[in-house]
């Protein structure tokens, strides 16, 4: 089992309910970093994934592994923010407004 894998997914699961979660409640954008923690947690508990039992990791209690999971799912999902901020960067770039613009009205670029 690619335990990686699945952290990576669940982190990018995460961060879209999050954001939906932002986009629909006004309180949930001041707490974006919890909101994320929270369903990080719920993701790890739903799938009963224990990073650490699946490394064969000894850990005291199964269930706190399962919350150190969580944890760590919710770490990944916020670093998924960036990349896809860059991707949409990227994105906007590409479908430049100014240049579709001088395209449509057959304007021609002075600087």
């Amino acid at each position: 089992m690619n335990a990686f894998g699945m952290i990576v997914l669940l982190g990018l699961a995460a961060l879209v309910v999050t954001r939906f979660a932002v986009r629909y409640l006004e309180m949930a954008r001041e707490f974006l970093a919890m909101t994320l923690v929270v369903i990080g947690i719920a993701a790890a508990w739903i799938a009963d994934f224990d990073l650490f039992a699946a490394w064969d990791l000894p850990i005291r209690n199964h269930a706190l592994g399962i919350v150190f999971t969580g944890l760590i799912i919710a770490g990944a999902g916020y670093f998924w923010q960036p990349v896809l901020g860059f991707f949409e960067g990227l994105a906007r770039k590409q479908a430049d407004e100014a240049e579709t613009l001088e395209k449509s009205q057959n304007l021609r670029r002075v600087a």
